[in-house]
């Protein structure tokens, strides 16, 4: 699974949702549309799990635009609603290739005219140079530990 999944994912949710409103992935123009989102990459991180697998670690944030009033001000009633409904939105876990992942939602500190919602999840893919199409050898021996406390 690759973070464009995720990415597409979570878009195709937010879309689902407000149909009218763009959801803008990574760049957002200085001449956006309102109400929208900007969803963004801030930390995308690959680590060692074991000898076949990799941990991917993405930190995403997503910014709340809400539509300006005729002295160019945002309600932020609508923005804590609307932040408040995309948590509810992305809290079930998202199917992605195929595959399902879990969003950990965060709030963030809001400006006068956006709200931010900052998303992380992590998932273990198979090591791309170590990817041969065979399955890892069974293990042949195991061990187990067992203390007792008395009590």
């Amino acid at each position: 699974m690759e973070l464009q999944d995720i990415l597409d994912a979570i878009n195709k949710k937010l879309v689902g949702k407000w149909p009218k409103r763009t959801v803008y992935i990574d760049v957002c123009p200085v001449d956006f549309a309102r109400p929208s989102f900007w969803l963004t990459v801030e930390q995308y991180t690959q680590t060692d799990a074991n000898r076949y697998l990799v941990k991917r670690e993405a930190r995403l944030k997503l910014t709340i635009y809400d539509e300006k009033d005729e002295h160019y001000e945002s309600s932020w009633q609508r923005l804590f609603k609307d932040a408040a409904d995309a948590t509810v939105l992305l809290t079930p876990p998202l199917k992605a290739a195929g595959r399902t992942v879990s969003l950990q939602i965060k709030a963030l500190p809001r400006d006068p005219d956006a709200a931010y919602l900052q998303l992380t999840t992590s998932w273990l893919d198979n090591r791309p140079a170590a990817d041969t199409g065979t399955e890892p050898p069974t293990a042949k021996t195991a061990q187990v530990r067992v203390e007792m406390t008395n009590r």
